[in-house]
């Protein structure tokens, strides 16, 4: 069995709740970046004895680039500083944060994987046909129903999986999102199709309004589910569903969350619907601080370039000719 790469130097407490913090927003947090936490840590307690937790000069030492280091290496503790830092402020914690420009610029040539209607269809009916492991027999319906979650509401699947009981009206069809990312807590209505099914879930895997504080995805082993395994668990679904990104390999949990912004983009154009008068009202449902942020998530489904090359036919008619050279 694997074991856990914790922070043991200074301030473990707080470390352990930046992992959390982190972990709750959907980040899956690999050894790679337990270990650069950890690192620090144990740099913090290396030093003189401070009453602030992080001072400019043991951020600047943690990040200044060592001999022989790769560029890479020398980014990742300097981001872990910069974000462990702007953690504490967000807690209220006296700290110095890297300035952003002390870091390589890091390319944003990635393109999602934008997950259509149809295949999302596959996923959930593989989702429904699967049997339950032999961890527990409620992996079956938890499953089933996170997806179906990450599909039609947008959540982050470090959101879904902190969800409690009490989080999910089932009478209403509202799930409250609570302290998300940037702090933002946050209502997310229900479908109605959603809601019923939820309720049936919840009927399936015994929960019970006497309990609200239950987990909505309880795991076999007790408590919640960790996005990491949730992640792989979801690509599997996605494999066995015949969907793949363009490196071959399944499309990130994460994707999902960008499919729903591209399908309610389509959906607003299909009624005729001012998109960039709407895009505030789909940045608050996502928890997006602006439509700026809410703007990286749209991307161009590819079953509408037919429609695009249909509008545009007779605009561009004559343009060029069509004689042969």
């Amino acid at each position: 069995m694997a074991v856990e790469i914790t922070p043991d130097g200074a301030f473990p407490e707080l470390f352990s709740e930046y992992i959390d913090y982190k972990r709750n927003l959907g980040y899956v947090y690999p050894d790679s970046r337990l270990y650069l936490v950890r690192r620090l840590s144990r740099f913090l307690a290396e030093r003189a004895t401070d009453r602030r937790v992080l001072t400019r000069d043991a951020a600047e030492a943690f990040a200044q680039p060592r001999e022989g280091e790769s560029s890479g290496s020398a980014a990742g503790r300097q981001g872990i500083a910069r974000q462990f830092a702007l953690f504490l402020r967000w807690k209220g914690i006296e700290a110095w944060v890297l300035p952003e420009r002390s870091q390589p610029r890091q390319s944003r040539s990635f393109v999602p994987r934008i997950i259509t209607a149809d295949e999302m269809a596959r996923v959930i009916a593989c989702a429904d046909a699967r049997p339950g492991s032999r961890c527990g027999p409620q992996t079956q319906p938890v499953y089933a129903m996170l997806v179906r979650l990450l599909w039609c509401c947008g959540l982050r699947i470090g959101e879904a999986l902190s969800l409690r009981a009490g989080d999910v009206d089932l009478a209403d069809a509202v799930i409250t999102v609570h302290k998300a990312k940037h702090n933002r807590t946050r209502l997310v209505p229900m479908s109605q199709s959603l809601a019923a099914h939820a309720r049936r879930y919840a009927t399936t895997v015994g929960l019970v309004s006497e309990d609200p504080g239950a987990w909505f995805f309880p795991s076999p082993r007790g408590g919640g589910y960790n996005p990491g395994s949730a992640t792989a668990h979801i690509q599997g679904l996605m494999l066995q569903a015949g969907i793949t990104a363009a490196s071959g390999r399944a499309p990130r949990a994460h994707d999902l969350r960008h499919s729903y912004a591209v399908a309610c983009l389509a959906k607003m154009q299909a009624g005729g619907v001012d998109v960039y008068a709407t895009l505030p009202l789909l940045a608050t449902y996502m928890g997006h601080a602006d439509i700026v942020s809410a703007e990286y998530y749209l991307r161009l489904d590819p079953s509408a370039w037919a429609g695009i090359d249909q509008a545009m036919a007779d605009t561009y008619a004559g343009v060029y000719p069509q004689a042969a050279v």
